[in-house]
């Protein structure tokens, strides 16, 4: 029987943005663009909502999130990407080398090119397994006697791959190597806790796994980690300097913040925690469990990463035999309405690494924790129509 096309769209590209939101999100960005004049630190609020007290609030939920000692030293950026490049071009200097995974995306591996090319830094890739996970106790290998900085994606935005943080970091500490994460696909739905993972700077996105808005972003900095600023402007405090203040967190936040970004960042935050990132987590293993246990058993069918759900998490990448990325995914977007992402990701070192470069890519399909069991049982069954 012919498969039945929905009306509506068949969401599956979470890797790239969060969809649904939680309807406390859309609620809470609703009433706030019709209560209250969005900017915090600036003027005063006269209405029920206080901006300065949600950007206060939010910022110890993300401190709380991840485990981290201090809410001043979380900092709001309008991305993950705005984060790592405050982190790489602030901490980074002529002679440094810095050690990354194999898997890593254009917000690190592009960063970290103009960097060597223009100020003279230099990086290698850490020993890894054929998933992409690095060997934590093969990393001094690879280091040298200026290595400043180890840098990874937490999670694969292409093979779903997770790293061993926790190994990485306890080896990274024996070798006085600080650590930064790129958690762009793991924040708000894989546990992190950057004291027991030694991690001293961590980027995220609101709009992903976070369930925020595009816009967004954090970035976590440990005592240690201080960061030249590369924004600089007005801070909403002490105005009479021609300096930046000082104190943490203006010190990185000039100009206007996301106020109506960092409202919905709070709806999305109080809706994590209600449901429980471990919670969450379980989720995406089960669907990790069952989007490869599906794609496995169709014949044509090649799946990038790990076949252990325990070592990835849902970003699924696959070809079919004979078809091109961009065809699948065209099909299924256009004829089934099932959203998804071909081609190389933003992460042509992933797809070098797994030899799919040459293919043009993958097609990427990433169900989340608000995906409905049924919107999977119908991707697969438009996936053995396109396979007939």
């Amino acid at each position: 029987m012919p498969v039945s096309i929905p009306d509506g769209q068949i969401y599956l590209d979470n890797a790239s943005t969060s969809f649904p939101k939680p309807p406390a999100v859309a609620d809470a960005v609703s009433d706030a663009v019709r209560t209250v004049g969005l900017t915090s630190g600036r003027g005063t609020s006269l209405c029920r909502i206080d901006p300065n007290a949600i950007v206060k609030n939010t910022r110890s939920l993300l401190c709380r999130l991840i485990n981290g000692l201090d809410p001043c030293r979380i900092i709001y950026t309008y991305s993950a990407t705005d984060g790592i490049n405050l982190a790489l071009f602030g901490l980074l200097k002529e002679g440094d080398h810095v050690l990354i995974s194999p898997l890593e995306h254009h917000a690190v591996a592009r960063a970290l090119h103009y960097l060597r090319e223009n100020s003279g830094v230099s990086f290698d890739v850490m020993p890894s397994d054929a998933d992409g996970r690095i060997v934590a106790e093969r990393i001094r290998e690879v280091a040298k006697p200026n290595t400043c900085l180890a840098c990874m994606s937490h999670i694969s935005n292409v093979s779903g791959t997770v790293q061993p943080l926790r190994e990485i970091g306890a080896e990274l500490k024996r070798l006085g190597i600080p650590f930064m994460g790129d958690a762009a696909q793991s924040a708000g739905c894989h546990a992190i806790d950057v004291q027991a993972m030694n991690i001293d700077v961590l980027a995220a996105p609101g709009h992903k796994s976070l369930l925020g808005l595009p816009g967004t972003g954090v970035l976590y900095l440990s005592e240690r980690m201080n960061p030249r600023p590369i924004r600089v402007g007005g801070t909403g405090v002490k105005s009479e300097l021609y300096h930046l203040p000082p104190e943490l967190p203006v010190y990185y936040e000039s100009g206007t913040p996301n106020v109506l970004g960092i409202i919905a960042l709070e709806a999305s935050l109080n809706f994590i925690f209600e449901q429980t990132v471990e919670a969450i987590e379980r989720r995406h293993h089960k669907l990790s469990e069952r989007m490869l246990a599906g794609l496995l058993e169709r014949p044509g069918v090649t799946v990038v990463g790990p076949t252990d759900p325990a070592r990835r998490a849902p970003v699924i990448s696959f070809n079919v035999n004979g078809r091109g990325s961009s065809e699948v995914a065209k099909l299924l977007a256009d004829k089934y309405h099932i959203a998804n992402r071909p081609g190389l990701h933003c992460a042509p070192m992933a797809h070098e690494f797994f030899g799919t470069d040459k293919l043009g890519g993958t097609v990427r399909v990433s169900p989340a924790y608000l995906t409905p069991d049924e919107e999977v049982d119908y991707f697969f069954a438009a996936l053995d129509e396109i396979l007939a």
